[in-house]
C-alpha cells in the first residue's frame, strides 16, 4: 500500500494544485493588439489539463470512456505579452456524478493574469452520451500526496 497518498474530500482539494506547467509565450500567440489572443488562454489550460490526465494515467486514445470538455470560461485579469513564460495550474473544485469541475490559474511570475473554470464530462464514445464518473477515476482524483 502506498502511504504517501491519502483520500481527501473535494472541499479540501480546492486549494491543492494538482499539476502545473510552464510554457513560453510564442510570438504567434499574440494578436493585432500585441497581447496574447484570448483564445490562446484556453490552449494553455488545455495543455495543462492533458498533461495532468497523462500524469494520472487517464487513457484518452483507443478507449470508450473519455473525459470531454463541456464548458469553459476564462476571466482575463491582465494582458500577457511576448516575451514571457506562463505558469498554468489546475485544481479540482467539484466532483459530481458525471462531471468534474476544474479551475486553472495562469500566472506570469507570481502575478495572476487569468483564471478559468472547465467542466469535464465522462462520456461513452460508442453510446455518445455521458456516463457516471468511473470509481477508479474518482479515487485517483481524490488521492493526493500528503
Amino acid at each position: 500500500m502506498d502511504h504517501s497518498k491519502q483520500i481527501v474530500s473535494v472541499t479540501a482539494l480546492r486549494d491543492v494544485v494538482m499539476h502545473e506547467v510552464a510554457m513560453p509565450v510564442r510570438w504567434g500567440d499574440m494578436d493585432a493588439y500585441q497581447h496574447v489572443n484570448n483564445t490562446v488562454y484556453f490552449r494553455y489550460m488545455e495543455q495543462c489539463r492533458l498533461e495532468w490526465f497523462a500524469k494520472l494515467g487517464f487513457e484518452t486514445v483507443g478507449v470508450d470512456i473519455v473525459p470531454i470538455l463541456v464548458e469553459a470560461n476564462c476571466r482575463f485579469i491582465r494582458a500577457v505579452t511576448h516575451p514571457a513564460t506562463v505558469r498554468v495550474t489546475i485544481r479540482v473544485t467539484d466532483i459530481g456524478p458525471k462531471i468534474v469541475e476544474t479551475t486553472h490559474d495562469i500566472f506570469v511570475g507570481d502575478d495572476l493574469y487569468a483564471t478559468g473554470i472547465c467542466k469535464l464530462l465522462w462520456m461513452s464514445r460508442s453510446a455518445n452520451k455521458g456516463v457516471s464518473l468511473p470509481d477508479a477515476v474518482r479515487t485517483r482524483l481524490l488521492a493526493v500526496k500528503s
